[in-house]
């Protein structure tokens, strides 16, 4: 199933190459990158968290989210999360207490991370401007049940370029006082197809000094369509290469020879629809997989997401 994988990353590549900026192309360029700047924005607001935002956000808000996820050969699984980030008083404002900030190595259904784990922080935000910023964290790890004392550097920043695209760039350096280091690089790439059509790339590579296989590599293509200001959808194809600690499958599921890492090509859609009150969401995500560990055989899989927003102006953010 390698060959169905790898056609639709190379379906999806062609389509950033080659789709024109339908509704976009009348207008002069500052206006083009003044449209593709809205919808991003309008985009991640629903749909995708921005990470700069995210580094700096200004805002006192709380997620909490029940997934129920289910993979086809491995089984099901359901999993609450929590997290707060709050403006503390004093410190001309610079101050937050952060929960549960670093969730990266779980934003798809399709690589948990099987750890118990929790951590909380103090950040200091750093300069702060609409397209840039960054901030410094000092906190404590708790990791199946063992406290881990860390410290985070969070940078990122935004960029207009030729051709109706818009650049992000964002990277988080780790140190884990039991762990050792650990980096996080995306690379982000938009543009607008039209009014309400968005295309983005986004690359992503990790390095975890605790693990004997790195580094984590990902590129993804997703296709975001804005059907109404409460419902949206994401089409998405991508490639990831992921340690053996970060497979969703347990050992006794791999057929063939156990590996430090594996292949990953996935398919899948994301629905999302606020309902009964602004700050409740529902979101569906049927996928088809073709891992390594299962021989490149399709395997379905899915999630069911209840989210709960309270607070600033993230109220309808999404992480990826």
């Amino acid at each position: 199933m390698r060959t169905t994988g790898s056609f639709a990353i190379t379906a999806l590549s062609c389509m950033l190459q080659l789709a024109p900026a339908t509704g976009l192309a009348d207008r002069d360029s500052t206006d083009a990158a003044d449209d593709v700047d809205d919808l991003v924005e309008e985009i991640d607001e629903f749909f995708v968290n921005s990470e700069h935002a995210t580094f700096t956000d200004d805002s006192t808000r709380v997620r909490v989210r029940m997934n129920s996820d289910y993979i086809q050969k491995h089984g099901g699984e359901f999993s609450p999360q929590l997290r707060l980030h709050l403006v503390l008083p004093g410190g001309s404002n610079r101050m937050r207490l952060v929960v549960n900030d670093d969730q990266g190595a779980d934003v798809d259904q399709s690589s948990p991370n099987g750890d118990d784990e929790a951590d909380a922080a103090l950040r200091w935000i750093g300069r702060q401007r609409s397209d840039s910023g960054y901030s410094f964290d000092l906190g404590l790890r708790s990791r199946n049940g063992n406290p881990d004392p860390f410290g985070r550097l969070n940078a990122g920043f935004e960029y207009g370029m030729p051709g109706y695209w818009v650049g992000q760039t964002t990277n988080r350096l780790f140190y884990y006082t039991k762990t050792g280091w650990r980096n996080d690089l995306r690379q982000y790439f938009n543009r607008a197809i039209s009014d309400d059509l968005l295309l983005r790339s986004r690359t992503r590579l990790q390095y975890f000094e605790e693990n004997v296989s790195n580094p984590f590599v990902e590129q993804k293509f997703s296709l975001f369509r804005s059907l109404t200001d409460t419902r949206k959808l994401a089409y998405e194809a991508f490639y990831r290469r992921v340690s053996e600690e970060d497979s969703p499958f347990d050992d006794d599921q791999v057929l063939g020879e156990l590996k430090n890492h594996y292949q990953h090509f996935v398919v899948q859609i994301r629905y999302r629809q606020q309902v009964w009150r602004p700050w409740f969401y529902v979101e569906f995500w049927p996928m088809v997989m073709w891992p390594e560990e299962r021989d490149y055989d399709t395997i379905l899989a899915g999630r069911i997401r209840l989210e709960v927003n309270i607070g600033g102006s993230g109220d309808s953010r999404l992480d990826e």
